[in-house]
């Protein structure tokens, strides 16, 4: 199996990335898609693209989905509250939850601007831990079998949402990987201007995607990934940014109200 992974940018900043685990039969067919991808990102046209092809000699892990929740909300306020909430009850202090809301709103970098990957944030003092934070810690070496996409896909027919598949794909290949390893609870909000959906994941409630976590058109977005004091950061960067990761195995669809929420959470 190889990991192919695309980096694309313009004038160094981050406009695009993606990430697959494949048999090497299928190596030019993959360069190919996430080739067009890079050039057709709505975050700008890119100077530069870098594909990389890394033959996998680790033991690769197989791990299930984390269950998903879909929120039917249209109120930014609110999703911000749910936001808050369902971290709170995953176990993060309301100082750091809100520090980090902050954080991503306004961007996460030194300049103002997103970084190229996730905050680390110990959860119970608010500091924060990536060794840069400009470039953050990028996770990779994911990807989901293409049978768990297909079963996603129909799963997510019956919500009506199965045109944003590879989108939700992605976003829970990654959250299920990092919830796999010693992270108590994530934050997302997308970096894309036109993409006003976040979620929040964790082991104690799966992955709940949230509309209208941040107000459409706005472009500050990234990820935060809370941690407990002590933590071995070495090794746990290691897995992130190295250990591979196959999701082979949906846990569960599911759409639910606001009023419904309050009682899931």
């Amino acid at each position: 199996m190889f990991s192919i992974r695309m980096r694309a940018s313009v004038n160094r900043r981050h406009v695009s990335g993606a990430e697959r685990i494949i048999p090497k039969k299928d190596i030019p067919l993959v360069v190919e898609e996430l080739s067009k991808r890079a050039e057709t990102h709505e975050n700008g046209i890119p100077d530069i693209i870098h594909i990389t092809i890394e033959k996998i000699t680790d033991v690769i892990q197989y791990i299930p989905a984390l269950p998903l929740t879909s929120i039917a909300i249209k109120s930014h306020v609110q999703a911000k509250g749910l936001a808050a909430d369902a971290l709170i009850h995953s176990g993060i202090p309301d100082t750091a939850v809100h520090h980090a809301l902050e954080l991503l709103q306004k961007g996460p970098a030194p300049d103002g601007g997103n970084m190229r990957g996730a905050i680390i944030m110990n959860c119970e003092n608010k500091k924060r831990l990536e060794p840069d934070s400009f470039r953050g810690v990028r996770v990779t070496r994911m990807d989901m079998k293409p049978e768990a996409v297909e079963a996603l896909r129909k799963e997510l027919s019956t919500l009506k949402i199965d045109k944003r598949t590879e989108i939700i794909r992605e976003a829970i290949t990654l959250a299920s990987k990092v919830a796999n390893f010693k992270t108590i609870a994530e934050l997302c909000i997308s970096d894309n201007p036109s993409n006003h959906v976040g979620y929040v994941a964790s082991k104690k409630l799966g992955f709940l995607r949230i509309p209208h976590l941040k107000k459409t058109g706005a472009s500050a977005g990234g990820r935060v990934f809370f941690v407990r004091t002590g933590i071995n950061l070495h090794e746990y960067i290691n897995y992130l940014e190295h250990a591979p990761v196959i999701v082979d195995r949906i846990s569960g669809v599911q759409t639910v109200d606001l009023l419904q929420v309050v009682s899931y959470i």
